[in-house]
């Protein structure tokens, strides 16, 4: 494909679900266009910064200077295709076709952030989230009359997108990331013995959904599981030790998760809250992991019973884990499935098929 693209996102640094995910997709762009420029923006606003901005119809972060920075760039040079990597860049997308309309937008919803937020909303009482839900509508609403494509995850995402924009998705493009695995990944020891002690991994940001699954466990689960020990790491779970118990190892904020899932012999992913897919699983069944988790970690994701044990109460956690009725260690099925259908290759060709327009 020879062409030009703008990427255009927030700051993508850090070593978490979502930053791999996003890294994973500008790959896939710069190996399908000729030249893919990228503009990000930071939220160092402060507190009143983001609310003043918010009210104006930005988020994430996104100002007016940013917005202003992007008109500049496309008056000087046109390119084939602007690539939003949120669908809360609408007033942008409006901005960009009221003043260029040849210029063609894909955009890709990580998740509905309608619902996103809503989930939220059910755990916080902050009242700007109020706010935040009325301009994440109306951002929605904008990139669905604006953008010449949109990307959704799942089936339940493009029902979603259809119900409350009356856009159709015009593709459904699972998680994707590039594969981080190796043989040194694998365990060098075999699974804990039947009676012996084993290990769960919970891999996760300190955002309000990851948060909200660790307590709920912590509360009811971990007391009644039996010769086990549960790993928690990811950024910023540093700050919730008050967590910690007998059972539960608070680690937080690591350099690389390859050592931690190498030594688990499960992973726990007890979601109730957010929307979209859960970069975790996909990250987890890289590493060749049984994943004991809600349904909700496992929206979108096919071949499940292959790599995963669905859990809809502590009772179904606390049985599974107990009982020891799955694969411990290394799981060839969850990595097959991995590089079948979520792998950089897998989904490439997809997306350059949806973009050929």
């Amino acid at each position: 494909m020879s062409s030009t693209c703008l990427y255009i996102n927030f700051d993508l640094d850090g070593n978490y679900g979502g930053g791999k995910y996003n890294r994973t997709i500008l790959d896939i762009l710069k190996e399908l266009f000729s030249v893919v420029d990228t503009m990000s923006f930071t939220a160092d606003g402060g507190r009143l910064g983001l609310l003043r901005n918010t009210l104006k119809g930005y988020l994430n972060g996104m100002d007016a200077d940013f917005a202003r920075a992007v008109a500049t760039r496309l008056d000087k040079r046109r390119y084939d295709l602007v690539f939003l990597a949120s669908s809360n860049f609408g007033k942008l997308a409006k901005a960009i076709k009221g003043r260029h309309p040849e210029t063609r937008i894909c955009t890709l919803f990580n998740n509905i952030e309608l619902n996103f937020i809503k989930s939220q909303l059910s755990v916080s009482t902050k009242p700007q989230l109020l706010l935040t839900l009325a301009a994440t509508y109306c951002s929605e609403r904008n990139i669905a009359r604006h953008s010449d494509r949109t990307i959704v995850l799942s089936e339940r995402e493009a029902r979603e997108l259809k119900r409350l924009y009356g856009r159709q998705a015009d593709a459904i493009i699972p998680i994707t990331l590039k594969d981080e695995f190796d043989e040194s990944c694998k365990p060098t020891s075999p699974p804990a013995a039947k009676n012996g002690m084993q290990t769960g991994l919970f891999v996760g940001s300190s955002f309000y959904a990851n948060v909200h699954a660790v307590e709920w466990f912590a509360k009811n689960v971990a007391p009644q599981l039996k010769d086990t020990k549960i790993i928690v790491v990811g950024k910023g779970f540093e700050r919730e030790r008050r967590l910690q118990t007998d059972v539960m190892r608070i680690v937080g904020t690591v350099d690389s998760v390859a050592e931690y899932y190498k030594e688990a012999d499960f992973v726990i992913a007890p979601i109730f809250k957010g929307a979209g897919m859960k970069v975790k699983t996909a990250e987890a069944m890289m590493y060749g992991k049984t994943i004991i988790g809600t349904p909700e970690a496992f929206e979108g994701y096919s071949e499940v019973g292959k790599y995963g044990v669905i859990c809809r109460s502590a009772e179904d956690f606390a049985s599974a884990i107990n009982g020891r009725a799955f694969h411990a260690g290394f799981n060839a099925a969850a990595r097959g499935c991995f590089l079948r259908h979520y792998s950089y290759e897998s989904v490439k060709g997809q997306i350059a098929e949806l973009l050929n327009f």
